[in-house]
């Protein structure tokens, strides 16, 4: 016994035996109603216990043409809901806006309130120093080291603030100094990144929801941006959809990669019918989504839905990490 103790440890320092099975959990939060119960909230406190949350947008509802006042006081319903200010001391949120709390349906850079707006959600969420007073929104990165030393990257992006509207076939989503940054922080390193828009990146065709694919060419410039830099491990977070799914990219994109779009924690509705989906969707009505980062050698996350009222987990399905980013055949054009 005492020999075969020996053995594994010389095994061990050099790689051969041990195994890091340590876990990164993030879970996905957005389209939340301030005005009925929330119960994800605790149960993320209580039970899932997350290490990040990340809030895609329409994290309330506050809807407004002429009063900031307004989207502060549906921040602060949101504050005070059973949970909110425990799984803020628990875990570490990354947030962005969409359009209903960025403060006007469908809205984009031509919203009068845009600047007033961006200075409530600065403060209320605590991102003054991640995002300057005289930023052209609110987009900023993270990276966050893990207690294995691996890197998990937050690239929460802005959506709305310099998004062209009406929407032209020339149309632009993000505008060109967040362009000129999402450049660069697509050159930092990262074992895992997370690329976070309110709405959906991945759908292939145009619907009657708001999608990416449906801006102008900014789809196809996002996508030409991983492939530059040969980002072999980036996955999209989305909402604005008030139930769950997981997107797979079509071939044609020549990037292979997924998007899970999670929203909708204390509402649902009726869901479209994509066809690169390839998990749900889940039409839980009180849900709660979970990726879990297994760090193994080869690394894979697992994305779990719960409905939070009777603890099923509803959508299960794995992404190994290996199978993301550029291929043989992903060249630029």
């Amino acid at each position: 016994m005492r020999m075969f103790a020996t053995i594994a440890l010389l095994l061990g320092a050099y790689g051969l035996f041990a195994q890091d099975n340590s876990v990164t959990t993030v879970s996905i939060l957005g389209c939340h109603s301030q005005d009925t119960p929330a119960p994800t909230i605790p149960y993320l406190v209580n039970t899932l216990k997350p290490d990040y949350c990340i809030w895609v947008g329409d994290n309330v509802y506050a809807d407004t043409d002429d009063n900031p006042q307004y989207i502060q006081d549906q921040l602060n319903l949101l504050a005070a809901k059973p949970g909110f200010n425990q799984l803020k001391t628990q875990s570490k949120f990354f947030v962005t806006w969409d359009d209903h709390d960025y403060g006007k349906n469908n809205y984009g850079k031509r919203y009068k309130l845009k600047e007033e707006s961006k200075q409530i959600h600065r403060k209320f969420w605590m991102l003054e120093n991640e995002i300057p007073a005289n930023h052209d929104g609110i987009y900023y990165s993270k990276i966050e080291v893990q207690p294995n030393g691996k890197k998990v990257q937050f690239i929460m992006l802005d959506g709305r603030f310099n998004r062209d509207r009406p929407i032209k076939p020339n149309g632009d989503a993000f505008g060109k100094n967040q362009w000129k940054w999402l450049e660069a922080q697509l050159q930092q390193p990262a074992d895992v990144r997370f690329l976070v828009n309110g709405y959906q990146i991945l759908l292939e065709k145009p619907t009657e929801w708001e999608a990416l694919i449906k801006i102008g060419k900014s789809r196809k410039k996002l996508i030409d941006l991983l492939k530059k830099y040969k980002v072999n491990n980036a996955l999209f977070i989305t909402g604005d959809q008030h139930y769950v799914e997981i997107l797979e990219s079509d071939k044609k994109l020549g990037y292979h990669t997924y998007e899970i779009m999670s929203a909708g924690i204390n509402t649902t509705e009726e869901p479209g019918h994509p066809a690169n989906r390839v998990a749900g969707p889940d039409l839980t009505t009180h849900d709660a989504t979970i990726i879990e980062i297994h760090w193994q050698a080869a690394p894979y996350l697992q994305v779990k839905t719960y409905n939070v009222e009777t603890g099923q987990v509803n959508i299960d399905y794995r992404i190994e990490l290996g199978d993301i980013g550029c291929k043989s055949d992903c060249n630029q054009k």
